[in-house]
């Protein structure tokens, strides 16, 4: 029997299923605590992270520094083309070739609302999180090693 190697996408999609049932125990754990009015600012952020060497996992916004130090103080900000979703990334792991502009480094995704304010992510951005990364991933080389990147429109 010849077993096929997954392709990225059948792994993004079992990893954004796992996320997701992780997220729906969560909120369903929240929806059996009886004063949720007073929970409600104690709620945590989900946001995302992936990175050349990480895949794209759900953490809360308390966590972010852990996976880009420069959280919310040095970081560049990247708007994902028709979704209410930011990038955080440090500007020191861009590198520049040509006219083009690649991160090596890793990132932190967040849903921004109507008004400005960080709201969780839904688990259908993490879909569209996973696609995103799957079309601007490119391999790039340096000094006879490759490497994962993303391309920066």
């Amino acid at each position: 029997m010849n077993k096929t190697k997954p392709t990225l996408a059948q792994q993004t999609y079992e990893k954004v299923c796992a996320l997701e049932t992780m997220l729906k125990a969560h909120l369903d754990n929240k929806k059996s605590v009886p004063d949720q009015r007073s929970l409600m600012s104690e709620r945590p952020l989900y946001l995302a992270t992936a990175g050349p060497d990480v895949p794209l996992s759900v953490i809360c916004l308390e966590d972010a520094p852990d996976y880009l130090p420069c959280f919310d103080e040095a970081d560049l900000l990247y708007g994902i083309p028709g979704l209410p979703i930011l990038m955080s990334y440090c500007p020191e792991q861009v590198m520049d070739i040509g006219e083009e502009s690649y991160l090596v480094g890793p990132m932190i995704f967040f849903r921004i609302d109507h008004i400005g304010n960080t709201v969780s992510l839904q688990v259908a951005d993490l879909y569209q999180l996973a696609e995103f990364l799957e079309e601007h991933s490119v391999i790039l080389m340096q000094g006879g090693e490759s490497f994962v990147a993303i391309r920066l429109d």
